[in-house]
């Protein structure tokens, strides 16, 4: 039987946490990937905080305008999916534009 009010270790939920912000980071790749033209290039790094993360993207000069997008359409768009994803996982994250 399922008991939802079960308490849960510290380590555990920080493990948790961990996959947590790897899934974000692995959707934000498959979805960056998906945009531009050089993929060997695209790199993501993950800054903890105390209270979010922070996804950090770098892309090839040429790509760049691709990732935004018009008037910023794209990158406000994979935010606000990023967003979504991370209240499902109980996280907040911030997804920055590295040049």
């Amino acid at each position: 039987m399922f008991n939802i009010f079960k308490k849960t270790d510290a380590p555990k939920e920080t493990v948790e946490n961990n996959v947590a912000s790897e899934v974000l980071a692995d959707l934000l790749k498959l979805i960056v990937l998906q945009l531009v033209d050089n993929p060997d290039d695209v790199e993501i790094r993950e800054v903890a905080g105390d209270r979010t993360t922070v996804l950090e993207i770098k892309v090839n000069d040429e790509d760049m305008g691709k990732v935004i997008g018009k008037k910023g359409r794209i990158i406000k768009s994979i935010r606000v999916l990023l967003r979504a994803a991370a209240v499902h996982n109980g996280k907040s994250v911030s997804v920055e534009l590295v040049g």
